[in-house]
C-alpha cells in the first residue's frame, strides 16, 4: 500500500472518530468500534507489520478443549465454503478471542493469504487488528460486513469480511463464522449475500450445538408453522426433570415470554412440563402439539427425550450417563466423590483436587469442565511444576510486545486469558512460586489479569481448579504457600483416591485398555494369566503408570492376547523361565510340548504365553516335534496349531 493511501487512511478514521461524539445512523458500529481501536486500544491505524499467526503448538492448546465443537462445525463450513470459493472467499473460524481455530481456503493463494492474516491460527480480536469482521462481532455480538476501507489498519483495507456470531446454549458468544477475500468489488452492497449466507451457516451450526450439548435433557423444538419443527425451528429449549429450562437458543426466551433460565415451564406455556409429555406421547402419527403461551401465543411443539436427541428411540428414563460419571466408574468412593461434585457443577466455587501423581486429577477436572455451564468455552491447563520458574510468570499472565529482552515481536497470550469464559486447571499449585502467588491471587479476586509490559488490566471470567499431591496447609504453616491464596483457592476441596483404592480395578483396566486400543490401533485382550498379575499390582504411578503399562503390553503383544511376558519387567513380564537354567527350561518346555501332544495352542495355553512366542522358544533351544525331525525349525508349516 502506497505511503500516501496510509496517510489518507490514518486521516479520514481520525478525523470521522473526533467529529462523532455521539455516532449514530448507519455508521454508529463503525465509528464506535474505531474509537474503540483508537482509545480503548491505542493502536495505530497505519501500523505496517502482518496479523499476528499463533504457533502449532499455542494453536493446539486452543483447539483441544474445542475439538468436540470444531468436529461438530465443520460439515456446515465445508457446505459454506462449497458455495463461496469460487468467488475467492476463505473461511475464519474464530473463538471469542479472534483466534482462526478453523480455516478453509485456497492452498494456490497460501503466502498471499498468510500475509494479510486470512489463515488458520491468526488472530483477528479488534485489541490487536481493530476493526474487522470476526474483532468487531465478537465485540458487538451482532452479524456485520466490514469493507475494505472500513477495516481500521490500512494493509487490512483491501480487504472484506461477512462475520457472524455463534452462541452457546445459555446465550453467551462461543465462537464467529467468517467470510473474507483478499480483492472483492469497491461497493458494499455487493457483499450482503455472502453475509447473509454466514449468518445462515452460524445459525445452523448454533442449533446442532444446542441439540449436542442437551442431548442429555428433555429437547422441546417450537415453530410457528408444523412443517418446519423439525428442520427449521424457531425456537429451541432444554428443560431438566422439575420443569426448569436449562438452555435455551438466542431469542427463545424473548418470544416465549419468559424471563431468564431456571423459569418453571409451566410459567412459559399453558401446561406442565408432565401434561405436555404425555399429550405429546398420545400424538405420534401427528408429531406435534399445539400449545399457547402464557400471552397467548399459538406455537407447535415437538418433544425429544434425550436418548432421541443421540439419535436412539427408546422412551426417557432419566439424564444419560455424564462425564463425571463415567470418571467414577464402579468404584463406591469415587461415585461418593462424584455425587459431592456434581452438585457443585453450577456453583462457581474454586476447586482444590487432592491426590497422588498420575490418579486422574485433571481428567477429572476436565470431567467437571465438560459437565458444566462452561463446556462449551476453553479448558486449558498448566502444569506448574513443569515449566521453569522464569517461564512460569509469562506462561500465566502473558505479556505485551518487547516485554522483555527475547519476547516475541508480538506478544503472547497468557494462559489465563485463553481460559477466558471457560476454566483454568493448575496442575501442581504447590509449586507455583511465592512470587506468583499474589498475582494469582489478584486474577481470583479482582477477575482481571495484567500482562507483562501491559499498561492496563485485562478482564477476564476464569474458573480456577488446582492440582496437587502436597499438603498445601502444611505448606501454608511452613511459610511456603500464601494463606490468603490456599483460602482463597480452597472453596471446595475433593480427594481423589489412589487406583490401589478403587474396588473397580477390572473394570478400570478393561476401559484404559480400550481407550489404548483406540489410541494405537492394536487390538487384543488381556488372558487371565496377565490379568491375575496387573491385579495385583500396588500401581503406585496410578491411571498414568497403568496407561503406560497397557500400550508397552499391546506393542509387544502377538495373536491379539496379552500375557504376562508382554508386561514390562517391573509387573513380573520378564522372559519366561529366565531364572532357569538352559538344560532346565529347554527340558521344561519339551514336558509340556509332550503333555499336550505336541499341539503348539495348547501348549502356550499352559505355560501362559502366545503361540509365537513358544514356537521363539522352540527355535531357540533347537526343539523339533517328532513328526519335523530334520525338516526344519518349529516355526515352519505343519506343526499341529491346536
Amino acid at each position: 500500500m502506497l505511503s500516501r493511501e496510509v496517510f489518507a487512511h490514518t486521516e479520514e478514521v481520525q478525523r470521522l472518530v473526533r467529529n462523532a461524539e455521539i455516532a449514530t445512523g448507519p455508521k454508529s458500529r463503525l465509528i464506535d468500534s474505531w474509537r474503540r481501536s483508537l482509545a480503548s486500544y491505542g493502536l495505530d491505524p497505519s501500523r505496517a507489520d502482518d496479523p499476528r499467526i499463533l504457533t502449532s503448538h499455542e494453536l493446539r492448546e486452543i483447539q483441544t478443549p474445542l475439538e468436540r465443537f470444531l468436529t461438530l462445525s465443520r460439515p456446515a463450513l465445508e457446505r459454506l465454503y462449497e458455495r463461496v470459493r469460487e468467488a475467492g472467499y476463505v473461511l475464519l473460524f474464530t473463538d471469542t478471542h479472534g483466534i482462526t481455530v478453523e480455516y478453509f481456503g485456497n492452498d494456490a493463494y497460501k503466502n498471499e493469504l498468510r500475509r494479510a492474516g486470512l489463515y488458520l491460527g491468526s488472530c483477528w480480536s479488534e485489541s490487536e487488528e481493530g476493526t474487522n469482521g470476526p474483532g468487531t462481532c465478537i465485540e458487538d455480538n451482532q452479524p456485520i460486513t466490514i469493507h475494505k476501507t472500513e477495516h481500521f489498519r490500512a494493509p487490512n483495507t483491501t480487504l472484506t469480511c461477512s462475520a457472524a456470531p455463534i452462541f452457546a446454549p445459555q446465550g453467551e458468544l462461543i465462537a464467529v463464522a467468517d467470510a473474507s477475500a483478499l480483492y472483492s468489488p469497491d461497493e458494499k452492497k455487493s457483499q450482503a449475500l455472502v453475509l447473509q449466507m454466514v449468518m445462515d451457516t452460524a445459525k445452523l451450526i448454533e442449533k446442532a450445538h444446542f441439540i449436542d450439548v442437551a442431548r442429555d435433557h428433555l429437547l422441546l423444538r417450537l415453530a410457528r408453522a408444523p412443517e418446519y419443527l423439525e428442520f427449521e425451528p424457531d425456537c429451541m429449549l432444554a428443560v431438566d426433570g422439575n420443569g426448569k429450562v436449562i438452555y435455551s437458543t438466542r431469542d427463545a426466551l424473548g418470544r416465549l415470554g419468559a424471563r431468564s433460565l431456571e423459569t418453571d415451564l409451566a410459567k412459559v406455556f399453558d401446561a406442565s412440563l408432565e401434561k405436555l409429555v404425555a399429550t405429546a406421547a398420545g400424538r405420534d402419527s401427528e408429531r406435534f402439539t399445539r400449545v399457547r403461551t402464557a400471552d397467548g401465543g399459538l406455537w407447535y411443539l415437538q418433544i425429544r427425550p434425550p436418548e432421541l436427541a443421540h439419535g436412539r428411540s427408546r422412551g426417557w428414563s432419566g439424564p444419560a450417563a455424564n462425564h463425571l460419571e463415567k470418571f467414577a466408574g464402579r468404584d463406591s468412593g469415587l461415585k461418593r466423590v462424584v455425587q459431592r461434585a456434581s452438585r457443585l457443577i453450577h456453583v462457581d466455587l474454586p476447586l482444590v483436587l487432592h491426590g497422588e501423581s498420575g490418579c486422574g486429577k485433571e481428567r477429572f477436572a476436565h470431567a467437571l469442565h465438560l459437565d458444566g455451564p462452561r463446556a462449551g468455552k476453553p479448558f486449558v491447563t498448566l502444569n506448574c511444576a513443569a515449566i521453569p520458574e522464569s517461564l512460569i510468570e509469562s506462561e500465566l499472565f502473558g505479556y505485551r510486545e518487547g516485554a522483555f529482552t527475547g519476547a516475541k515481536t508480538k506478544g503472547m497470550q497468557g494462559k489465563v486469558i485463553m481460559a477466558d469464559g471457560g476454566t483454568l486447571f493448575l496442575d501442581e499449585i504447590g509449586d507455583m512460586p511465592l512470587s506468583l502467588q499474589s498475582r494469582l491471587l489478584r486474577v481470583l479476586s479482582e477477575r482481571e489479569v495484567l500482562p507483562l509490559g501491559a499498561d492496563k488490566p485485562l478482564k477476564v471470567d476464569v474458573r480456577v481448579i488446582c492440582a496437587t499431591h502436597r499438603d498445601l496447609l502444611r505448606m501454608v504453616h511452613a511459610g511456603l504457600f500464601r494463606e490468603d491464596l490456599y483460602y482463597r483457592l480452597s472453596g471446595v476441596v475433593i480427594y481423589l483416591p489412589a487406583v490401589r483404592d478403587r474396588d473397580d480395578l477390572p473394570d478400570l483396566l478393561e476401559e484404559v485398555l480400550n481407550e489404548e486400543i483406540r489410541t494405537t490401533g492394536i487390538e487384543a485382550s488381556i488372558s487371565r494369566e496377565a490379568k491375575n498379575v496387573l491385579e495385583a499390582h500396588a500401581w503406585p504411578g496410578n491411571l498414568r503408570e497403568m496407561h503406560h503399562v497397557l500400550r508397552y503390553a499391546l506393542s509387544l503383544c502377538d495373536d491379539r492376547v496379552i500375557f504376562p511376558e508382554h508386561l514390562p519387567e517391573a509387573l513380573g513380564g520378564v522372559a519366561v523361565y529366565t531364572s532357569l537354567d538352559p538344560k532346565t527350561e529347554r527340558a521344561r518346555l519339551q514336558a509340556v510340548l509332550e503333555e499336550n501332544g505336541w499341539r503348539i495352542g495348547l501348549a502356550a495355553k499352559a505355560l501362559g504365553v502366545a503361540r509365537s512366542t513358544l514356537y521363539r522358544q522352540m527355535d531357540r533351544f533347537h526343539i523339533i516335534p517328532p513328526n519335523r525331525a530334520g525338516m526344519g525349525s518349529s516355526s515352519d508349516k505343519g506343526i499341529s496349531r491346536g
